[in-house]
């Protein structure tokens, strides 16, 4: 009789640790969801700005040649504009490179 308990004793931890990894699961599956809608939310939202920042630029561009009297002027100077904003962008976004030790730094550092 005593082994017939654990054998239901067994059963129902076993069940129990399924109940809990299936709980697990669905609590995963449930912030990976959300984290997901929220990237498809940004990717719709900086598109739609790209767009309305692009149609921003070419009036900016024609307003530009409009003044200057010219058909090209207006552009180049707005693709310069974008060009240096981008590149000062990359450039913040770049990792500082780490200093270089000198050698009387490494002999300082071994005497102690």
């Amino acid at each position: 009789m005593g082994f017939f308990e654990n054998n239901r004793l067994v059963d129902l931890l076993t069940n129990y640790l399924k109940t809990q990894f299936e709980i697990i699961k669905l609590d995963i599956q449930e912030h990976l969801e959300a984290l997901l809608e929220r990237i498809f939310k940004f990717i719709i939202i900086a598109f739609a700005f790209g767009i309305a920042g692009i149609f921003a630029l070419m009036g900016i561009a024609n307003a530009l040649n409009q003044w200057l009297s010219s058909a090209f002027w207006g552009y180049l100077i707005v693709a310069g504009i974008s060009l240096l904003v981008g590149l000062f962008l990359v450039a913040s976004f770049r990792a500082p490179l780490p200093e270089k030790i000198s050698e009387e730094e490494i002999e300082d550092e071994s005497d102690n």
